[in-house]
């Protein structure tokens, strides 16, 4: 069996080792002889139920008891100088099945840089335990009381990032109750982190009936140095209750997993949160989400890089406002990269008669290609036709003076889709683009469309007599 123990000194091991209950007697006879020639730095521990829980035999006390192996192990004096502490459990349905680290007992708190902890019950450290190097703190799907996590927070001064993954929260019961605390799947946090700049949060799990209860969801972040903020999960309030001026990344998944749930926050309200960010990376049921409620898009003015990956309606005059909207909200943006795909009710997904428009594309391509280079560029192909006004007829200030370079990945199955209008488009009117990159996933751009890329860009400097 080999441990996760590594001399004071000497490089960390390149993979984690698993400990598992069996091992802990075994860990614990070998702590005692390696304690004066090394010190453990790195702890990562998998437990099983019967790891930190003595199950009783008699029905007339099923409840179960602590067991005091894994406490004990943690506060082993060869664990004193521990930096970097990994804890997971099983999945369990109820806290009191969750194992709870002796958070408020920790005997190596004072060197502690890395806490992550997985499927565990989160109860606070006492307002005297300090944790001054931690730096690094995750929790995924774990369990807390309302107040919890802020104690942690509030006893480790040096945070710098925070992951939370699924966390489960409850109002504390009140004193002298016996009622089973269920955990629940409701997701309202308030947060104060003075330092931390980087943040990770997911919300997976939601029910129907919390997120049709405004009162029960909701992000609240006080979080002034903030750099890098990644949010996935349901589309729920999100607010700063300070401004984060340094805020640099922004990458926000508001992707529906519950159509049936109608209390979804709008996206454009969501992005007025962090309209000072310089990139911004979005995922979207549709790109026509951003024209949802009554809240205009920000403007983005330091916004250098927009990543969009959501679906789209061919023909639909909201696709075409959306993305205008996008274009006019980032002045100063210098790279544009699309994932457009056609939502799945669209009749070219589905399979199609033969003789249809990819029928058609294809027997144009079985014809060009006995055909020389040359003569294949002089065929005339179906044109590509415009896009609707709501472009053709706006100024955006990114496509004459900042954007430099476009990718659009997307599938097509004919030559005239949205998509191949939209590249056509930027094209024709973005003055200082220096790269196009498209992939149309089948044979379009490349073999039907890249030829005419330089005859557009020509055809519209040429209207405009550059």
């Amino acid at each position: 069996m080999a441990s996760a123990v590594a001399p004071h000194g000497c490089p960390q091991p390149r993979h984690q080792t698993l400990l598992r209950p069996r091992s802990l007697r075994l860990l614990r006879r070998l702590l005692p002889r390696r304690r004066r020639a090394t010190a453990l730095k790195r702890l990562t521990l998998f437990l099983t139920e019967g790891a930190y829980r003595l199950l009783s035999r008699w029905y007339s006390d099923p409840r179960p008891k602590e067991d005091v192996r894994v406490a004990g192990l943690l506060a082993d004096p060869a664990a004193a100088g521990l930096e970097d502490l990994r804890i997971g459990s099983e999945k369990q349905n109820q806290c009191d099945d969750m194992y709870s680290p002796p958070l408020g007992s920790l005997p190596f708190a004072a060197t502690l840089r890395v806490l992550e902890l997985k499927r565990c019950n989160l109860k606070p450290p006492s307002a005297r335990l300090a944790f001054p190097r931690l730096t690094d703190l995750t929790l995924r799907h774990c369990f807390a009381l309302e107040g919890h996590l802020q104690v942690l927070v509030d006893n480790a001064p040096a945070l710098t990032s925070l992951v939370l993954v699924n966390l489960r929260q409850n109002s504390p019961e009140q004193p002298g109750s016996d009622k089973t605390i269920y955990m629940h799947s409701t997701f309202s946090l308030r947060l104060r982190c003075p330092k931390v700049t980087a943040l990770v949060l997911e919300t997976h799990y939601l029910g129907w009936h919390e997120l049709d209860d405004p009162a029960n969801t909701g992000i609240e972040l006080d979080m002034p140095s903030l750099r890098s903020f990644r949010y996935s999960g349901y589309p729920l309030k999100l607010s700063l209750a300070s401004p984060a001026p340094a805020l640099a990344r922004v990458n926000l998944d508001a992707t529906r997993r519950d159509h049936s749930v109608q209390q979804y926050e709008p996206t454009s309200r969501v992005l007025t949160r962090f309209s000072s960010t310089r990139a911004l990376k979005l995922r979207l049921d549709n790109i026509e989400d951003i024209l949802a409620g009554r809240t205009i898009l920000p403007t983005f003015p330091n916004l250098k890089l927009l990543q969009v990956h959501g679906k789209c309606k061919d023909g639909d005059r909201s696709t075409t406002v959306a993305v205008a909207r996008l274009l006019a909200s980032c002045p100063a943006m210098s790279e544009l990269r699309l994932r457009l795909e056609m939502s799945h009710h669209y009749w070219y997904n589905t399979e199609e008669p033969a003789g249809g428009p990819f029928g058609e594309s294809m027997d144009r391509f079985e014809r060009l290609a006995c055909m020389s280079s040359a003569h294949r560029d002089a065929v005339q192909l179906d044109g590509v036709s415009g896009l609707p006004n709501a472009l053709t007829n706006s100024k955006f200030v990114c496509l004459e003076t900042t954007l430099h370079k476009v990718t659009l990945q997307f599938k097509a199955r004919e030559v005239n889709c949205f998509q191949v209008r939209l590249a056509k488009f930027l094209v024709e009117n973005a003055m200082v683009l220096q790269e196009m990159h498209v992939d149309d996933g089948s044979q379009f751009w490349s073999d039907h469309l890249s030829h005419k890329v330089a005859r557009w860009r020509a055809g519209a400097f040429q209207a405009r007599n550059l």
